[in-house]
């Protein structure tokens, strides 16, 4: 499997028609959480704010969100679900031909960072 340096590598590797959801992901993420560190981590890209927050992947039909278990709560599952969006412990999918959710992203972003910052000594 390749190595990633950036997330630009990676959204320039993946099937095209994942690259404007990525590329729409990223913007969302950094528009929320503009002090947030971008980097590669287990080959995909992540965004860090007092912690690891999110992360995506871009598997065969949809692009994976990871936000974790801890802030993906039933109740926010049962949103996401609820609006077509597939969900897991800690993930949701959005598929190619659907958009971003993202009042939920935001508010599953802001709940990640301030459940980080709460976790800091």
């Amino acid at each position: 499997m390749k190595k990633f340096e950036n997330a630009d590598a990676y959204i320039a590797k993946v099937a095209k028609e994942a690259q404007p959801i990525l590329q729409k992901l990223r913007q969302l993420i950094k528009e929320t959480l503009p002090k947030c560190e971008e980097k590669i981590w287990y080959n995909v890209p992540f965004y860090f704010m007092d912690g690891e927050v999110v992360g995506f992947s871009v598997l065969k039909k949809h692009v994976s969100v990871g936000v974790g278990a801890d802030v993906m709560t039933e109740t926010e599952r049962e949103k996401l679900e609820a609006a077509g969006y597939p969900t897991g412990k800690g993930i949701f999918q959005i598929k190619f031909d659907q958009k971003i959710p993202t009042e939920h992203l935001k508010r599953l972003l802001k709940a990640k960072v301030k459940l980080n910052q709460q976790k800091r000594p």
